[in-house]
Formats: C-alpha cells, sequence, structure tokens
C-alpha cells in the first residue's frame, strides 16, 4: 500500500489559511486526499479586509517564495498619522516601506491556483452543518442536498465563527469581538501612510483610513460587538468631517480579538487562523499570522503522518508567534484601561520623548517585543517609566 494513500484531510474553509494550509499539506503528501469546503461560491468574495499587511511578517513567511508579489500588490505604505481621542498626534513617518496594501481577491486567488495545481478538491458553494464521529456533513446551497465525507485530519479554518471550534472546543466562550464597518471609496489621500483615529465613536478598536492610491482608500472603524458599527462610522465621519466623491464599496464583518488560544489540538482536528483566534488583538489583523499558524498546522500533521509525532506539537510550534500575540492583547488592554485624557498625555509623552522615532526605525504591525524592547531600554524613555510599569502589570 502507498503510505497515505487511504487518507483524507478535510479543511474547513477556503480563505487564504485554508487553502494555504491544502497546498503545504498536498506537496508534503501527494498521496493524501486533501478536500477543501467552502461555503461561498468564489475565492475572496466577499471580503470585508483593509488588505494591510505588514511587510516584516510577510517576509517570515514561506509563502512569499510561492507568490509573486506585483500580482497583488496595490499599494507601499511607509508610516502613520495617529490621532488622539483629544488632541494629541503623532506622525510615525519611515524611510521604509512597513506595510503593503493587498487586492485581498487576487491575494486568495493566487493561494488557491497553487492549492489547485496540487490537485486539492475545492468543493464550493457547500456549507458544513455538523461534523459527528469524523464524519463532516455539508449542504450544497444550491440544491439543498447534503453529502458526507470522512475524514483522517480535520481543520478548522472557518472564521471567527468557526463550526469547527464550537463543536470540539465547547469550553471556548469567546466574547472578545469587534464588530466593523469599511467603505472603500474615491477621493484624495495621502497614499504613502495610514491613518490611525482613537476616540469614543470606536470605542473597543480604533477608526483607520487605509489608501489604496492617492484616489482611492479604505475606510472604517472597529466597534466592541453590541454596538452598531455603521452608526459610530457616521460620528466619526462627522468629527473629523471627512469627505470624500464616491462609495464604491461598504461591508461589515466580526474579528476576533481575544487572547489567543493554549491549545488548539482536539484528538485529530487543529484549528488556524481566525477559528483559532490567531489575530493581533491590537489591530484585529489576521492575514500574517493566519497563514503562519497553516505553515505550522501543515508540519504537525505531516509529522504526525510521517513520523507518528504528536499533533500536540503544533501546540509547540505556535508558541513563540503566541508570545507576540500576547503581547499585542497587553498592549490592547493597557490602552483600553485609560481614559481619553490619559490616552492623549501617553501619545504626547511618546512624541516628546521622541520614542515615535524609533518606531520609525524598527517598528512593524506584527512583532512588537522586537521594538518595545528597543523602546524600553532607550535614554529617552525615562519620561515613560510610569507607563512601563503599568504595561507590565496589565
Amino acid at each position: 500500500m502507498i503510505e497515505g494513500i487511504d487518507k483524507r484531510i478535510i479543511i474547513v474553509g477556503g480563505g487564504p489559511t485554508g487553502l494555504y494550509c491544502a497546498y503545504l499539506l498536498k506537496k508534503l503528501n501527494p498521496n493524501i486526499i486533501i478536500t477543501v469546503i467552502e461555503e461561498h461560491k468564489t475565492c475572496g468574495s466577499p471580503m470585508c479586509c483593509s488588505g494591510l499587511i505588514d511587510v516584516s511578517g510577510y517576509n517570515r513567511l514561506k509563502l512569499k517564495n510561492f507568490l509573486v508579489l506585483k500580482d497583488f500588490l496595490i499599494n507601499k505604505i511607509y508610516g502613520s498619522h495617529i490621532y488622539g481621542p483629544l488632541e494629541a498626534k503623532i506622525d510615525v513617518l519611515s524611510k521604509d516601506v512597513k506595510a503593503y496594501v493587498i487586492d485581498r481577491e487576487k491575494f486568495d486567488n493566487s493561494i488557491k491556483e497553487l492549492a489547485l495545481s496540487f490537485d486539492v478538491e475545492l468543493l464550493s458553494g457547500k456549507r458544513v452543518v455538523s461534523i459527528e464521529n469524523n464524519f463532516v456533513t455539508f449542504k450544497d446551497l444550491e440544491t439543498d442536498s447534503e453529502e458526507q465525507l470522512r475524514y483522517d485530519y480535520l481543520v478548522g479554518a472557518d472564521g471567527p465563527n468557526s463550526l469547527v471550534r464550537k463543536t470540539f472546543f465547547p469550553e471556548i466562550k469567546n466574547s472578545e469581538f469587534v464588530h466593523t464597518y469599511q467603505v472603500t471609496v474615491e477621493g484624495n489621500f495621502d497614499n504613502r501612510n495610514v491613518s490611525v483615529y482613537l476616540g469614543d465613536f470606536a470605542k473597543g478598536l480604533f477608526a483607520w483610513i487605509v489608501p489604496e492610491s492617492s484616489s482611492v482608500a479604505k475606510i472604517g472603524l472597529g466597534v466592541s460587538l453590541g454596538k452598531n458599527p455603521k452608526d459610530a462610522f457616521l460620528k466619526f465621519k462627522e468629527k473629523y468631517k471627512l469627505t470624500y466623491q464616491r462609495e464604491i464599496y461598504e461591508c461589515s464583518g466580526i474579528l476576533p480579538i481575544s487572547k489567543p488560544l493554549k491549545n488548539l489540538v482536539h484528538d485529530n482536528v487543529l484549528l488556524v487562523g481566525d477559528a483559532a483566534c490567531f489575530v493581533k488583538s491590537t489591530t484585529g489583523g489576521g492575514v500574517n499570522f493566519g497563514l503562519l499558524s497553516s505553515e505550522m498546522a501543515s508540519k504537525a500533521i505531516n509529522e504526525r503522518i510521517k513520523e507518528y509525532k504528536s499533533l500536540k506539537n503544533y501546540n509547540t510550534l505556535l508558541k513563540k508567534y503566541r508570545k507576540e500575540l500576547n503581547t499585542h492583547y497587553k498592549i490592547r488592554n493597557y490602552l483600553l484601561s485609560k481614559n481619553f485624557v490619559e490616552q492623549d498625555k501617553l501619545l504626547l509623552k511618546i512624541k516628546d520623548s521622541n520614542i515615535h522615532k524609533i518606531l520609525e526605525e524598527y517598528g512593524n504591525m506584527d512583532y512588537p517585543s522586537e521594538f518595545l524592547s528597543k523602546i524600553f531600554t532607550n535614554k529617552n524613555s525615562f519620561l515613560l517609566i510610569p507607563e512601563f510599569f503599568k504595561f507590565i502589570i496589565k
């Protein structure tokens, strides 16, 4: 018998994390059947994402070796304008490219083509309705007919409201979500820098402007679950007198911003990406870390199949990255513990101590430990010593 010929791995969710995991697994195990079950008919649509990804984080992925960046790159971002809830403002402006704005539909489809080129089976327009006794039951959304498939390993890549997570990890009561609203618009924008706005219009997260060019941008915000994000967006728009010529597209969605889960394995089931809450709590961004979790999941499953190692090694492989996500969680809780006056004062202290210059040189959106250590040891950081202690105990 050819090794693995009788095995099937089912991945629930055909977004970039699911498709990338499928590609890696099939590449490592050509004889195994890899089936991806996706609810939507088209890949990368509908999509509610700013498309902003950190350059440093993306460059650490193996994926960069398999894709052509220019195929989905829209814009390069060099820095940010950060607006406090009252009067404070900081400009973090770098000479180097810090982030990419990508076309998520083209990006997702590029990963899809990778997966299909290795004979991954993609079942589109199918909604998983139940999982039991190593069988996945899914419904064809056109015909309403149901089918079942047996699996040897199951990967949950089915987003924030993951059915896989709810089925196998019922003890996880993740109430830490934010509800987002975003519009893509035509207007006049600073195409080199993103803008971030703190304020009562965006309780739970912040508002943003992510430029795709000098004439097109994505403007949105996130609020705590239970609040109306569109109403909050209108308040934000009114406060800053935002004007633009035409709305091209609007969307809404939810993001998990919880502390990263310690255990993402249940018997022969793994969680990746948003389903695993493997997301930055500070921004809700999860593309790079989601893809990273796919790399680690494929490695853990491959080692289980070929070397009989425990699938729990997946948790170990993610340990150092979970540490970064824990730092994001601490930063978010630290900022949310402050009232608006205190947030403004903190931004002004950062500006007065020239800490923003460290951010310009070393800052990245994915790995905060790398620049926090430089801030803590900087000679100009004495103004922030009380804040350091407050941050540590959070």
